[in-house]
C-alpha cells in the first residue's frame, strides 16, 4: 500500500465545512423547494464524490479545492452508489435507484478549457437499484451489480467514445460488493461470495460451507503486487468471523473476532455534535462491506449500524463507530476514512489532519479548519443560523486538539432561523479587532503610512477590523468592517485619511458617482437611503425598504434583494429623491448579489451562477429578461462577488481568490464582446506557495486573535460564516472598479489597488487538424522558423512519435517527423537550422533544417566519442551554440549546431564547472536562449541558477548565480526572458533581465495550471494541460485611462505593460 503517515490515533480532526457548505441543503424545482439528501460517497487522493437524492453528483477536486456538479439529466432519481478511478484519465461511475449506470470522463478546470465533459450511459440492463460498482485498474472495464442479483460488464473505450455493456451473470440475491483485480471479479451477494475468472469464464465459491444466515457481508482483495495465482481475499461471515482465502476460494484462515467485542470497542474521537454520534450500541454486532486499510492486516468493515477497523494480525480492534442505523456509505483512501451518516453529515477519520501529506496548494478551507477551535468560550453565542433542521451544528475545535493534544470541549445548539438571512450582531465582536497586514518583500523608502512594495505597490493600514465590503466612487473609497462600522476616505493622493461614517451597518451600497448612498441596518435588516451624502455634519436617513438582504445602486436606480429572495427595483432616484416606491422584478432563482452601472445589470445567484439583464435603456430601467451566462459555466467560474467598472468592464472574484474581467459590457450587449473571461494575476511579484487571495484571511485571523486576545474560533467562525456559507449572513463585496482603478479587498485590513494597465490571460485549447480533441500530448517545444515568420512547434504523444506545426498556420496542420528506427526520444531541442534529439540510450541525433526542407530530411547520429563514457541527460540549442548537461551534473559547451563544421571537422565539447552544490545535489537541466545570450539551469532540488558574464567575446560566461524565490520543475527561455513551471503546475516569468542584469529582479506568476510549458522566441506561451490537451496563452491588455497622457503604449506587448498594483 502507499506510504502512510506516522502512527497516531484515528480521529476526526475537523468537520468538512468546505465540502458540506458547497452542497446546497435544498434546491428549487418549479414552485417548490426540495430538500437535498446525501446518498452515496467515494473518495481518493484527488477527489471526493458525493451522490444526492436529486440525481446530482457533487465532485470535489482536492487538488484545486473546487466543487463541480454533474447532472444525469432526465428524471431526477437518487444516486445509490459512486465509484472513482484515477488512471490515465480521472473517471467516476454512478448508479441510481432505477438501475441507470453512468460514467464520466473528467476534464481539467484550467482557464480556457471549453471542452465538454464526456458521459457514457448503461441503460436497460439493470431493472432495479444499483448497489455496487467496480473498475478495472486501467478504466477499460466497469462492473455493476443491482439488488436483484444481476451483474453487468461494460467494456469502455475512451478513445473511440463507446461503452458496450453485457449481462455477466445473475444471482438469486442482491449484490453487496464488487472488486476486480488480475482478471478476477470478486462478487459478494447476500447469500455467498464468488470469484469469477473473466478470462477462463469460470465461477467458484469462497469456501465450501454455506452461510448460517443471509446478510450484507462483503469481500475484498488484499492489496499486493502479485500475479493472479497469489491473490488473497478477505471475506466477512456471520457471527463476527472473517475468512482469508486464496484465488481458488480455499479458506486458509478464519479470524474469530467475537471475543474481541466482549470488551468495550475503542471509539473514534469525533467532534462534538448537537446529537452525539457513536453513542448507540447495536444489539447484534456484525461485519459488513470490507476493505483493507492503512496497514497490512488491517481490515475496515462497515454496515448501516457500525464501522470497525480490525487488526487481524494482532487480533485487536483499532477503533470503531456505532450508530442507530443511519450510516449511509463509507469510503477510504490509503490513510483516511470518509463516513456519510444521516441525511448530510460527512466525517473524515484519519491519523493526520487533511492536507498534511498533500503536495497540493493549501486552500482557504483547509487552513480555516486548522484555526477553528473546539473549546467554545462560555456565554458566547455562535450567531450562525442553521438553514434547515436537517443541517448539523457547526462544532469547533481548539488549535491544540488539531495537534493531537486532548482538550475539553463543549457545544451549544444554534437556534433555528426562520429567515434565509440573519445578522452578525454587535455582541459578536465585543473587543476591538485590529488586523495587521502581512509584510511582503519591500523595496524603497517609507512614505508616511505607506510602504513601496516591489515596483508600484503601496502599503497602507486600513481603518477597522477586516474588510467585509468595499465600494469605490468617483471621489471616495468606502469600506465596511466585520463589526459593522462604515468608513470613508477621499481617494488617495499619498495616503488614506479614514473617517468613521456610520455604525451597525450590515451592507452598504453607493452609486458610481457617489451621489446615492444606502445602508442595510444590522439586526432589523432594513434599508435606509441617505438624504445628502456628506462626510461631515448630520445626515438624514430615509427608510427605503424593510427585510433587505442586499442593495446595488446605479446613478438613478436601486436593485434590492429581499431576505425572502425576491428581487425589487426602485427607479428615478436622484440626490433630491434618494428612494422611491419598490416594484417587484421577476427572478429565475434566488440571487445573492447584484451589480448595476449605467444601463447594465448583472446578478450572482446563491448557487454562484451569473445572469445578465437584457433590454435595459434610459427609457426602460427594468429591462426585459434575465439571461444565463453560459461563458461562466463553460469556464467553471465560481464567483463570490462581481462589479461593473469603467470603460464597459465587468469584474469577478472567484472562490479561489482569482480576479477575472470581461470587456465591451454595454446596454446593447450586456454579456460583453468577449467569448471568455480574462484572468488577472493579483498576487505580488513573488510566487507564494500558498497562493490565493483568501490565504490572507487566514493570516488575518491569527493576527486578530493575537492582538486582541480574542478566541481564535470566534474570528474564524465570523470569516467562515461571512464568506463560505451558501446562505451567508453577509454578502461580501471585495472587488470594486472606478475611474481611480481596480480595488481588491482580501478580508484582511488592507486593499490592493491597480491604477495602471492590466494584462488578462486566457488559455485557448488548440486541436491540430486531423487529431481528435481527446488526443493527449506528452510535450511541446518551440523554435524559430528558418525563413518565415512565426515559430515551429515540435510536439509528441509519446517518445515514439514527433510532429511539427507552424504556429502561423490557421488550420494547425501537423507534419509527421519520422524518428530513427527503434529509437525513443526523451528530449528534443531545435534552432533555425537544426533539430537535436536525445534518445533513451543517451545517444544524440541531429536533423538539419533548411528553407527548402524546414522539417529536415534525415537524422545523423552525433559522434560523442570525445566525451568518453559520459551520458548526456539534457541539451539546449541556441542559434550558434549548444549546451549540455550529463548525469553527474557537469556542463558542456559546443560551438556549432550541425554534426560537422564547414571544415568537416568535429566541433569540440568544452567542459564547464557547474555551480558549487551541497553533497548529493547536481544540475539536471540546462537551457540557453535562442540568441545565445542567456544560460539558465535547474538542479536536482528544483533550484534555479543563471550563468553570468556571457558576451559575444566570452560565450561560455564567467560564473554561476543562484536565483531564489521558487522551486521549478521546468525551465524555458525566449530571446528576452525566462519562464518556469513550478512543481504545482503554476507558471511564472522572470522580470528585469538585461545584459547588465542577467539574473533579473523578481518572479511574477501567470494565471494557469499546466503539465508542460513551451515558449517561442517572441514570448508566446504554449502548454500541455494536466488532461493532455494543447493550449495557447492569449493575452488582453486593459489600459487604464485617467485622462492623463501616458504616452503611446501601442507598440508594447501585453507582458511589457506591467500591472501597477498598490497595496493600501
Amino acid at each position: 500500500m502507499a506510504t502512510h503517515p506516522p502512527s497516531l490515533p484515528l480521529r476526526e480532526f475537523c468537520p468538512l465545512y468546505y465540502l458540506l457548505n458547497a452542497i446546497p441543503a435544498k434546491v428549487q424545482k418549479g414552485f417548490r423547494s426540495v430538500l437535498v439528501y446525501l446518498t452515496a460517497l467515494d473518495s481518493n487522493s484527488d477527489y471526493i464524490a458525493v451522490g444526492s437524492s436529486i440525481g446530482m453528483l457533487y465532485l470535489y477536486c482536492r487538488r484545486v479545492s473546487q466543487m463541480n456538479k454533474y447532472n444525469l439529466e432526465g428524471k431526477s432519481e437518487p444516486i445509490t452508489v459512486v465509484k472513482l478511478l484515477s488512471c490515465f484519465d480521472d473517471l467516476v461511475a454512478v448508479g441510481t435507484a432505477s438501475g441507470r449506470v453512468a460514467l464520466f470522463q473528467l476534464v481539467s478546470q484550467l482557464p480556457g478549457r471549453n471542452k465538454q465533459l464526456r458521459r457514457f450511459d448503461v441503460i436497460g440492463l439493470h431493472k432495479s437499484t444499483v448497489t455496487a460498482l467496480a473498475w478495472s485498474a486501467n478504466g477499460m472495464k466497469l462492473f455493476s451489480g443491482d439488488d436483484k442479483g444481476k451483474v453487468v460488464y461494460s467494456a469502455v473505450d475512451l478513445d473511440k467514445g463507446v461503452c458496450n455493456p453485457v449481462v455477466l451473470l445473475e444471482e438469486p440475491s442482491a449484490i453487496v460488493q464488487l472488486e476486480y483485480s488480475q482478471k478476477v471479479l470478486l462478487i459478494s451477494t447476500c447469500q455467498h461470495s464468488l470469484l469469477f475468472n473473466t478470462q477462463e469464464q469460470s465461477l467458484v465459491q469462497l469456501g465450501t460451507k454455506p452461510r448460517k444466515s443471509n446478510g450484507r457481508f462483503g469481500a475484498c482483495f488484499q492489496p499486493a503486487l502479485c500475479k493472479q495465482s497469489d491473490l488473497l481475499v478477505y471475506a466477512a461471515r456471520p457471527g463476527l468471523r472473517l475468512w482469508r482465502t486464496d484465488v481458488r476460494g480455499r479458506v486458509q484462515e478464519t479470524h474469530v473476532l467475537k471475543p474481541l467485542f466482549n470488551q468495550a470497542v475503542p471509539k473514534f474521537q469525533l467532534f462534538p455534535r448537537s446529537v452525539p454520534a457513536g453513542s448507540y450500541q447495536p444489539t447484534d454486532r456484525q461485519l459488513g462491506v470490507v476493505s483493507c486499510f492503512l496497514k497490512e492486516g488491517w481490515v475496515l468493515s462497515w454496515n448501516e449500524y457500525s464501522v470497525y477497523i480490525v487488526d487481524c494480525t494482532n487480533q485487536v480492534i483499532i477503533g470503531g463507530l456505532e450508530s442507530c442505523g443511519d450510516i449511509v456509505s463509507v469510503a477510504c483512501t490509503d490513510y483516511e476514512i470518509f463516513i456519510l451518516k444521516g441525511d448530510r453529515d460527512i466525517m473524515r477519520i484519519s491519523n493526520c489532519p487533511e492536507g498534511l501529506l498533500s503536495n497540493s496548494k493549501t486552500n482557504f478551507y483547509q487552513a480555516l479548519e486548522a484555526l477553528e477551535v473546539a473549546d467554545e468560550v462560555e456565554g458566547q453565542k455562535r450567531g450562525a443560523a442553521l438553514t434547515d433542521e436537517r443541517s448539523r451544528s457547526s462544532s469547533i475545535t481548539s488549535w491544540e486538539s488539531t495537534q493531537g493534544f486532548s482538550t475539553a470541549s463543549t457545544t451549544e445548539t444554534s437556534e433555528l432561523s426562520s429567515s434565509r438571512y440573519s445578522t452578525i450582531t454587535q455582541e459578536d465582536f465585543q473587543q476591538e479587532l485590529v488586523v495587521k497586514p502581512v509584510k511582503l518583500k519591500r523595496k524603497g523608502k517609507r512614505r508616511r503610512q505607506g510602504i513601496l512594495l516591489a515596483e508600484s505597490w503601496m502599503g497602507y493600514s486600513g481603518p477597522g477590523c477586516g474588510i467585509l465590503s468595499l465600494v469605490v466612487t468617483d471621489r471616495h473609497v468606502w469600506c465596511l468592517d466585520f463589526k459593522g462600522s462604515l468608513y470613508c476616505s477621499s481617494l488617495p493622493n499619498g495616503s488614506l485619511s479614514w473617517q468613521k461614517f456610520e455604525e451597525n451597518v450590515q451592507q452598504v451600497a453607493l452609486s458610481p458617482s457617489g451621489s446615492l448612498l444606502w445602508k442595510v441596518e444590522q439586526k432589523t435588516m432594513t434599508a435606509y437611503a441617505c438624504g445628502k451624502v456628506t462626510i461631515k455634519g448630520k445626515r438624514h436617513w430615509y427608510k427605503a425598504l424593510d427585510e433587505t438582504a442586499f442593495v446595488a445602486l446605479s446613478d438613478d436606480t436601486a436593485w434590492i434583494i429581499r431576505t425572502s429572495g425576491d428581487l425589487y427595483l426602485q427607479t428615478g432616484l436622484s440626490v433630491d429623491r434618494p428612494c422611491a416606491r419598490a416594484v417587484k422584478v421577476d427572478c429565475p432563482c434566488p440571487m445573492a448579489q447584484i451589480a448595476a452601472r449605467g444601463s447594465v445589470v448583472w446578478a450572482l445567484s446563491e448557487q454562484r451562477a451569473l445572469f445578465y439583464r437584457e433590454g435595459l435603456s434610459s427609457y426602460c430601467a427594468e429591462g426585459e429578461q434575465w439571461k444565463y451566462d453560459k461563458i461562466s459555466e463553460s469556464q467553471g467560474l465560481e464567483s463570490i462577488c462581481i462589479a461593473l467598472g469603467e470603460n464597459d468592464t465587468l469584474w469577478a472574484l472567484d472562490t479561489s481568490g482569482s480576479l477575472w474581467f470581461r470587456t465591451g459590457v454595454t446596454a446593447k450587449k450586456p454579456q460583453g464582446k468577449d467569448e471568455h473571461w480574462w484572468q488577472v494575476s493579483i498576487t505580488d511579484y513573488v510566487v507564494f506557495e500558498q497562493g490565493g487571495l483568501f490565504q490572507m484571511l487566514i493570516q488575518a485571523t491569527q493576527s486578530v486573535a493575537t492582538v486582541t486576545r480574542a478566541p481564535v474560533e470566534r474570528v474564524a467562525e465570523r470569516l467562515r460564516v461571512a464568506f463560505l456559507s451558501p446562505h451567508s449572513q453577509c454578502q461580501p463585496s471585495l472587488v470594486s472598479a472606478g475611474s481611480s482603478g481596480v480595488w481588491i479587498a482580501s478580508g484582511r485590513n488592507d486593499f490592493h489597488v491597480a491604477k495602471g494597465s492590466l494584462v488578462g490571460t486566457y488559455w485557448r485549447a488548440v486541436v491540430p487538424r486531423g487529431t481528435a480533441s481527446a488526443t493527449k500530448w506528452a510535450f511541446v517545444f518551440s523554435s524559430a522558423v528558418p525563413t518565415k515568420e512565426g515559430s515551429f512547434l515540435w510536439l509528441a504523444q509519446s517518445r515514439k512519435d514527433l510532429f511539427c506545426i507552424w504556429d502561423q498556420d490557421l488550420q494547425m496542420r501537423p507534419l509527421t517527423v519520422q524518428l530513427p528506427p527503434d529509437v525513443e526520444m526523451v528530449q528534443v531541442s531545435a534552432c533555425r537550422d537544426a533539430l537535436w534529439g536525445l534518445d533513451h540510450l543517451s545517444r544524440v541525433h541531429i536533423r538539419t533544417l533548411s528553407a527548402s526542407c524546414p522539417t529536415g530530411m534525415h537524422w545523423t547520429p552525433l559522434d560523442l566519442s570525445q566525451l568518453g563514457h559520459v551520458r548526456l541527460r539534457s541539451f539546449s540549442c541556441g542559434s550558434q551554440n549548444v549546451w549540455a548537461c550529463d548525469a553527474n551534473g557537469m556542463v558542456y559547451f559546443r560551438v556549432g549546431t550541425q554534426p560537422l563544421n564547414p571544415s568537416m571537422m568535429l566541433p569540440a565539447w568544452i567542459c564547464i564547472e557547474p555551480p558549487e552544490q551541497p553533497l548529493g545535489v547536481h544540475l539536471v537541466v540546462v537551457h540557453t536562449s535562442p540568441n545565445d545570450r542567456m544560460l539558465w539551469a535547474l538542479d536536482s532540488r528544483g533550484c534555479v541558477h543563471v550563468r553570468t558574464g556571457i558576451t559575444e567575446e566570452m560565450p561560455v560566461g564567467t560564473a554561476w548565480e543562484h536565483i531564489p524565490g521558487l522551486q521549478a520543475s521546468q525551465l524555458v527561455l525566449s530571446s528576452r526572458t525566462v519562464w518556469v513551471r513550478c512543481s504545482n503546475g503554476e507558471v511564472a516569468r522572470r522580470y528585469g533581465i538585461s545584459d547588465k542584469n542577467p539574473a533579473g529582479d523578481y518572479w511574477k506568476k501567470v494565471p494557469g495550471l499546466i503539465n508542460w510549458l513551451a515558449v517561442t522566441p517572441m514570448d508566446e506561451l504554449w502548454a500541455v494541460t494536466p488532461a493532455g490537451a494543447l493550449t495557447q496563452r492569449l493575452t488582453k491588455t486593459l489600459p487604464h485611462n485617467t485622462g492623463k497622457n501616458h504616452g503611446n503604449t501601442g507598440s508594447l506587448s501585453g507582458e511589457e505593460l506591467e500591472e501597477e498594483w498598490e497595496v493600501i
